[in-house]
């Protein structure tokens, strides 16, 4: 099967280059990997100011009402870059040990100034004085491909990401250690191509956080 934009064609196509018809239990797995390392890439840059795939880019709105200490994540999230509140003041972010400080050091009130990662929560500091609009901007988790989700738009647009991803992770485990140089180059060079393709605009690429590892919440989602 060729490398068709399709879940199935893309695990045949590793079959293929790999040369192997023994690894259909694993190399699904080998495609999750790659998945999780692209993503960690792509907020890497974030963080560094770099561009990001436009797609990954996600706005999420939020009432938050008068009281509220924490609000619930984006489901698909994966780090924030911003986090702004009524549309027009940005709040800084702290990472949880510091914005307990910042609590115990002086008693602030008001609108909040910061905010924090804790668990799938956002903490905000101080709480709310009053109803707030918060809209959040944030770098989303590649939508995994499964048997039910069977193509992205990853996959359909730069099939040569997902393909040299996959082939990076096989190596540890049929350790095959001079192709791994190769296969990663080219998936280096393939994620590049995805964020210069069509970058996010630079202001939406400071990553300010340090990323979640999992996440449940209730904003209203919609496409940056």
């Amino acid at each position: 099967m060729a490398l068709d934009g399709s879940y199935d064609g893309l695990k045949a196509s590793v079959a293929d280059f790999l040369n192997r018809g023994d690894l259909t239990s694993v190399i699904p797995d080998f495609i999750a990997l790659a998945e999780a390392q692209m993503t960690r890439r792509f907020a890497g840059r974030a963080r560094q100011g770099l561009p990001v795939p436009r797609r990954l880019v996600i706005r999420a709105d939020t009432a938050i009402a008068a009281g509220t200490e924490y609000v619930p994540a984006p489901p698909d999230m994966h780090g924030p870059i911003d986090f702004l509140l009524d549309g027009e003041t940005v709040l800084d972010y702290l990472d949880s040990t510091n914005l307990q400080q910042e609590k115990q050091r002086a008693q602030v009130t008001g609108s909040p100034r910061w905010y924090a990662l804790v668990g799938s929560a956002l903490q905000l500091y101080p709480v709310a004085d009053q109803d707030h609009a918060g809209e959040l901007t944030y770098v989303a988790r590649i939508p995994a491909l499964s048997a039910s989700n069977g193509s992205n738009w990853i996959l359909t647009d730069y099939p040569d990401a997902y393909l040299y991803g996959a082939l990076v992770q096989s190596a540890p485990y049929l350790k095959d250690d001079a192709r791994a140089t190769t296969w990663a180059t080219l998936f280096t060079t393939a994620l590049d191509d995805i964020c210069n393709a069509d970058p996010a605009p630079g202001e939406q690429s400071r990553l300010r956080a340090h990323l979640p590892q999992g996440w449940r919440g209730g904003f209203d989602i919609m496409e940056g």
